[in-house]
Parts: C-alpha cells; sequence; structure tokens
C-alpha cells in the first residue's frame, strides 16, 4: 500500500509539473504574441509623429511667410486681380473664347 501511495504522489507532483509548464508555455506564447502587436502599434505611431514633424515643420514655414510682402503681393495678384505700379497686363483673347 506504501508502495501506492508513492506512486500515487510522484503521479501528482509530474501532472502538476507538466501542468505548470504547459500553462507557462501558454502565457509566454501570449505574452510574445501581444508583444509584437504593441511593436507593430509602436513602428505606426513613430511614422505618424514623423509625418506630424514635417508638417508641422512645412506649417511654421507657411507661418512665416504668410507674413511677408512677397505673400501679400502674391494674395493681391492671384485673388485680387492686382498689379504693381510698373507692371502691364496682356489679356489673352484666345483663352477666353476656349473657355
Amino acid at each position: 500500500m506504501k508502495k501506492f501511495f508513492k506512486a500515487l504522489k510522484r503521479i501528482i507532483v509530474l501532472a502538476f509539473v507538466i501542468t505548470f509548464f504547459i500553462y507557462s508555455a501558454t502565457t509566454v506564447f501570449k505574452q510574445q504574441m501581444i508583444l509584437k502587436q504593441v511593436k507593430a502599434q509602436q513602428r505606426e505611431v513613430i511614422v505618424q509623429i514623423e509625418r506630424i514633424k514635417k508638417e508641422n515643420e512645412y506649417l511654421k514655414r507657411l507661418a512665416q511667410y504668410v507674413g511677408t510682402k512677397d505673400y501679400i503681393q502674391q494674395v493681391a495678384r492671384e485673388k485680387l486681380g492686382l498689379v504693381g505700379k510698373d507692371e502691364i497686363v496682356f489679356i489673352d483673347k484666345n483663352k477666353k473664347k476656349k473657355e
């Protein structure tokens, strides 16, 4: 009977150890999958940050340009149709006919 309990004890310990290793392996696998997802998200965020930095730099340069005399002249020409003192305006009659 003592041998039976010894064998039963070994089987229980072995079952516990096997269960522990299976649980540990499953946990490590799940964590690796989560880690891959987080790294992919991190790469996406880094790309977005770089894109936003470039856009921010463009907007800073645009904000500086908006306050210049060149920008005011450009808007006056394009939007308002104004010309400078010494400039001559040429009108293409053919262009109007085609439109």
